[in-house]
């Protein structure tokens, strides 16, 4: 398992072109190309956040868990092996944009991306190992045809002369800078992204974990306010969720406090029971500006401070008793635009439609 994490296998997959003009299997760029990966993970392994998690995916990589299998299909598993990594890293040169292998590798990462669900932005390495004349993939450009800056590992200044890289035609653990400066320079860069890109997985685990939850049709808890002046409509929705298995938090609905310093204390138990729990369900005060506050101070800044103690989904819902003059078409939008469902609870049978929405509220998954 890579250092990001799930779904990727390796943290890095190193795409490069072998050069080989004369079709021997050898070639002095595939040479430089190999030692780089092997001083790039080298680096990455003495890194203490790192370490032996980091793994890296080089076709030729002298652990077999880490290159091409001898024994399987060459294209399906270079197909399964880009698409379970976290960053394409491209050594940029002439063979590289004339290789037909590292366009497919580049088309194969990029698709499988967008399969996940997950934004390359930040997320390609582009290492400049020879000048390069002719136009760049629209992949590796901005909107307007644009080069990325990338990691230079040639002297620009001397290009002309000489575009070999450093340290040709091998790097190796004795190599000093240049080479090894902008070699520590990749890996700080790239090490930042990493560490993004794995609390992303991280967040979208925990959300995942508690999306599954809510998926369950039993077992869960959900957050019931509700003011003492709608006690017995409170008292009725506590009964009815109940008897669809869920269980309900706090055991009674809320008083209303005048004194400042007893709201705060009702306002932080609020938030703190409120980050126990599943789901948040708003009871529908009778009065149309009590039912705007608890939208305000319960379905969005409450509930987005207990979002915030306790990491959870949280998806909030308004049981509308009441309906008629209550239920506006202007108050439904703004329930809508703060992400809260309004649920018509008007009739005996409004039950399934808080089943259905735990369910959808659960197989939506966020953004990353």
């Amino acid at each position: 398992m890579a250092y990001v994490g799930n779904p990727f296998d390796y943290d890095i997959f190193v795409s490069y072109s072998h050069g080989d003009v004369d079709a021997t299997g050898e070639s002095k760029i595939k040479q430089w190309s190999q030692a780089f990966a092997r001083e790039l993970e080298s680096e990455f392994k003495a890194h203490p956040k790192f370490g032996r998690d980091f793994r890296i995916f080089l076709d030729q990589h002298h652990r077999p868990s880490q290159g091409i299998d001898p024994l399987s299909p060459v294209t399906g598993q270079l197909q399964l092996d880009i698409a379970r990594s976290a960053i394409l890293t491209v050594l940029m040169s002439p063979h590289y944009l004339s290789s037909k292998w590292c366009g497919d590798e580049r088309a194969w990462w990029y698709s499988k991306q967008a399969e996940l669900g997950l934004a390359t932005d930040g997320r390609v390495a582009v290492v400049r190992i020879w000048p390069t004349e002719s136009e760049w993939p629209k992949e590796l450009t901005d909107s307007r045809g644009a080069q990325p800056v990338g990691f230079w590992f040639y002297d620009r200044s001397n290009a002309e002369l000489r575009p070999q890289p450093y340290e040709w035609p091998e790097p190796t653990t004795k190599s000093g800078n240049p080479f090894r400066k902008e070699l520590l320079d990749l890996v700080g860069r790239v090490g930042l992204k990493l560490g993004d890109l794995r609390r992303i997985l991280d967040d979208r685990r925990r959300a995942q974990q508690e999306a599954a939850k809510l998926s369950m049709a039993g077992g869960q808890v959900v957050y019931l306010h509700g003011r003492t002046k709608d006690a017995s409509a409170w008292e009725r929705a506590a009964e009815a969720l109940g008897g669809i298995g869920l269980a309900v938090l706090p055991g009674e609905p809320e008083s209303v406090e005048n004194d400042p310093s007893a709201f705060q204390e009702i306002r932080r138990h609020r938030v703190a029971t409120m980050g126990e729990c599943d789901a948040v369900l708003l009871v529908g005060p009778q009065y149309g500006r009590a039912l705007d506050e608890d939208l305000i101070v319960i379905g969005r800044n409450d509930r987005n401070s207990a979002r915030a103690l306790s990491n959870k989904l949280l998806p909030c819902a308004l049981l509308d008793n009441v309906g008629g003059a209550i239920a506006t078409p202007v108050r439904k939008l703004t329930a809508t635009r703060l992400n809260i469902e309004w649920i018509d609870a008007t009739n005996t049978l409004w039950t399934p439609a808080v089943q259905e929405w735990l369910n959808r509220s659960g197989s939506e998954e966020p953004t990353p």
